[in-house]
């Protein structure tokens, strides 16, 4: 998924790149960020997270959207006998 692309106004070239990309193993997520703005410069940095702390920083880091459901059924609760 990209989060943001910069592009060069001249000539259109990418200078600069950020993107969720899973691990081949499903295991982790990486944040890859490509640099290229000074020229001659290729800057390539990677972090990696688990998915259960990815979705922990969002939910104590995002903000909630009251009354989004997007086509989700409601969990049906029921009580223990």
């Amino acid at each position: 998924m990209t989060l943001l692309t910069e592009f060069d106004q001249a000539d259109g070239r990418e200078l600069r790149s950020l993107r969720l990309v899973a691990t081949e193993d499903g295991k982790s997520v990486l944040l890859i960020e490509v640099d290229e703005r000074k020229p001659g410069i290729h800057r390539e940095v990677r972090y990696e997270i688990t998915p259960a702390e990815l979705i922990a920083a969002i939910r104590s880091h995002g903000a909630e959207l009251p009354g989004e459901t997007h086509g989700t059924v409601p969990l049906a609760r029921t009580t223990a006998p």
